[in-house]
């Protein structure tokens, strides 16, 4: 298997996209599939360079091309001029709606390549909402949809204290500009915020810090900063904001497409009730929740992974 970066214009002309391809050793047997990041990690997420630590990789064993999109101000489209400024002078950026028009630029530059009229789609976490979102529109594209670790609507304390304003929980705090800068304590933090329980339950040593040296090496100016540092847009806290406040971003309701939706049980920013809640909402009428016992929300690269992987490629398996 190999895997190059494409680059790709944003539909707005502003800056390129960096759009990852794997390819499968031999002949391509399956639809291609495009993942979608969350909010704090980009795709390296998808591609860990730990053994068995790639979805990426899984998917295109089965004999498919994969692809992971990373959005405007993420990865390999961090060179943008709001990211190359200092993180005060814009507000919040890379907002869900962007990333809407992001991934469609990505899916007709897929479905061009491989002679396709449709791809599966997968989206984790604020990535679950670009992926409903664009699937609520653009029914002929998308054959199937996966959503991991889905965040639709409802009330979250711990997201609403952790983010929002503290006169207002209702905005995101005045202090997120633009971006912010990850550091590796960081990773770890964000990580264990999401467990409910002991991290060593869910999470291998040596995990943490390759993440982190992947996601530093997408950024050139990470190791200026001391300590290293990679830049992450704000934009999807200001979606988050409204989401946790229980305002959905997109209609639901116009997902006509098979959908899988999961989540680890350990997971505490994707709920059960939400996710619950977005199913009674998808149009569709085929579609499946299901958790996945002994894992958080970074499931996709905690020791139980291979359940979670084994549920998406038998759900992309389906006709």
């Amino acid at each position: 298997m190999t895997k190059r970066l494409l680059r790709i214009e944003t539909a707005d002309g502003e800056m390129a996209l960096g759009l990852w391809e794997m390819a499968p050793a031999g002949e391509a047997l399956h639809p291609p599939v495009l993942l979608m990041h969350g909010a704090s990690f980009g795709s390296a997420l998808f591609d860990l360079p730990l053994a068995g630590y790639s979805l990426m990789q899984e998917l295109a064993s089965g004999g498919r091309f994969v692809y992971a999109l990373d959005v405007r101000g993420y990865g390999a489209s961090v060179a943008h001029d709001v990211m190359n400024a200092p993180p005060d002078a814009h507000p919040p950026f890379s907002r869900a709606r962007h990333a809407v028009a992001d991934i469609g630029v990505a899916v007709s530059a897929i479905l061009q390549r491989r002679s396709v009229q449709s791809i599966d789609l997968i989206g984790f976490s604020w990535g679950s909402i670009i992926a409903g979102w664009y699937a609520s529109g653009h029914a002929a594209e998308v054959r199937r949809l996966v959503l991991y670790a889905p965040l639709f609507a409802e009330n979250n304390p711990m997201w609403l204290e952790r983010i929002g304003d503290p006169a207002d929980g209702r905005r995101l705090a005045g202090h997120f500009g633009a971006y912010r800068l990850i550091t590796r304590n960081d990773v770890t933090a964000r990580w264990n915020g999401d467990v409910s329980g002991d991290p060593r339950d869910v999470r291998e040593d040596g995990v943490v810090e390759k993440l982190f040296e992947t996601l530093a090496a997408n950024d050139p100016r990470a190791g200026l900063h001391h300590p290293p540092a990679f830049r992450c847009p704000n934009g999807a806290f200001a979606d988050l904001i409204e989401v946790f406040n229980g305002q959905p971003l997109y209609d639901p309701r116009t997902i006509t497409t098979p959908v899988l939706l999961v989540r680890g049980e350990r997971d505490t920013t994707s709920t059960r009730t939400d996710m619950q809640r977005l199913q009674s909402a998808i149009g569709s009428v085929n579609k499946t929740c299901l958790e996945i016992p002994g894992g958080s929300h970074f499931l996709c690269i905690e020791k139980n992974h291979v359940s979670l992987y084994r549920a998406i490629t038998a759900f992309l398996a389906g006709n």
